[in-house]
């Protein structure tokens, strides 16, 4: 047995040559089973190439399938360097990034991302950032950005009173995204407004453009003026009312996680038609909730076979009542001067009135969603945080 020095857990004891795998040993007691032919397709040599480039010499139908291990032992350093049979390669794997792809059920499952769902429990006590801390403390904004991962929203306080600043507040999560509506888009109140959101009128939850194929992730709303009376944001977490439904009613749950409905933006002012057809919520490998899609407002005919209308509507009908009912939602007022994120393939997002008086001025935008993960990961990375290599769902996506 090696001595244990640093992280136990990144730390290699022992390893054992099976000739198609070999069995590693940790120093925290965990073992891992590694493939020869898994090890040579992902050898990181000078000579194969990286992945991570995509700058890599090594194609796997270069790699018999049946290759096996001639030798495999640790170096002074801890590291696993190994020779493969067939040419004589030799390779060497960095106990860190082994440990972080090891495939043991145990080390899969401590991968995998798992929200932290909320009701109406939430309210007076909403995940919450500085915006002059994440801006000069890394360590902030990664926590900043895990809450808005795990919540799905996070209020941002003290962030600037100026239009011009919004994009700079945006970039906390990523670069910005054009949409539709542009890059940044101004709600003010109008009314005679084409945008529903430009009325003052009670806005129940629902989600962004679900009509386009990627829909709007993470959204941030800068309040460079709020509303005078009303207007507080309402959240609803998506997740959370999902599983519930599938307790409650499974059959409603399966037609909505299964059959696609088609969802409308028809015929904006630029002369473009969008529409996508995919299921209410999308679910991961293991079936569990990856992320969600629905306007009420943006929902036209269903079309799909006869014998589905009726159930699917009232699985539909089921959902709607949980997600506009008041014990499901989270009143967040946002003041002048702060800013609202929230992921918007799982989080559904409405607003109480607001008085016509004043001068309401909130402008918003978006980040992609892959592009918030790549964010998260860089940041966590750079602070030494395995969080770097935790599998996040793919979002509203078929």
């Amino acid at each position: 047995m090696g001595v244990v020095v640093g992280n136990p857990r990144t730390t290699l004891t022992e390893v054992a040559n099976a000739g198609d795998h070999i069995t590693v040993h940790w120093g925290d007691g965990h073992t891992s089973r590694y493939h020869a032919v898994w090890l040579r397709h992902t050898c990181r040599c000078e000579i194969c190439g990286t992945f991570e480039s995509g700058i890599r010499a090594l194609r796997l139908t270069e790699i018999p399938d049946d290759i096996a291990i001639s030798s495999a032992n640790l170096d002074a350093d801890g590291a696993l360097n190994i020779i493969w049979s067939d040419d004589d390669h030799k390779g060497c794997f960095d106990p860190v990034w082994l440990r972080a792809t090891c495939n043991s059920p145990e080390e899969r499952q401590r991968r995998k991302w798992r929200p932290t769902l909320w009701g109406k429990e939430l309210e007076g006590g909403v995940p919450e950032a500085d915006y002059e801390a994440c801006r000069h403390d890394e360590a902030a904004r990664l926590a900043m950005l895990e809450h808005l991962r795990d919540y799905g929203f996070v209020l941002l306080r003290n962030a600037p009173r100026q239009a011009e600043a919004t994009p700079d507040v945006i970039a906390l999560a990523g670069p910005l995204r054009v949409t539709n509506y542009g890059s940044v888009y101004d709600f003010t109140y109008n009314p005679d407004a084409l945008v529903y959101g430009d009325l003052n009128v009670k806005l129940d939850p629902h989600c962004d453009e679900p009509y386009r194929q990627a829909p709007p992730s993470i959204t941030c709303f800068h309040f460079v003026r709020a509303a005078t009376s009303g207007g507080a944001s309402l959240m609803v977490d998506g997740f959370r009312v999902g599983v519930m439904l599938r307790e409650e009613d499974p059959e409603a749950f399966r037609l909505l996680s299964s059959v696609p409905i088609t969802h409308y933006r028809r015929l904006l002012k630029q002369g473009r038609d969008f529409r996508m057809r995919a299921p209410v919520f999308s679910l991961d490998d293991d079936g569990e909730i990856a992320g969600i899609r629905l306007n009420d407002r943006g929902a036209g005919p269903l079309d799909m076979a006869d014998d589905l209308i009726r159930p699917m509507l009232r699985a539909l009908r089921k959902l709607e009542a949980m997600l506009f009912d008041k014990a499901n939602q989270v009143e967040v007022p946002v003041g002048t001067g702060e800013a609202l994120f929230f992921n918007n393939q799982r989080v559904l997002h409405g607003r109480t009135a607001f008085a016509p008086e004043g001068d309401r001025f909130m402008r918003t935008g978006n980040v992609e969603l892959d592009e918030f993960y790549s964010t998260l990961r860089m940041l966590a990375r750079e602070q030494g945080n395995e969080t770097a290599d935790m599998l996040l769902p793919h979002g509203a996506l078929t």
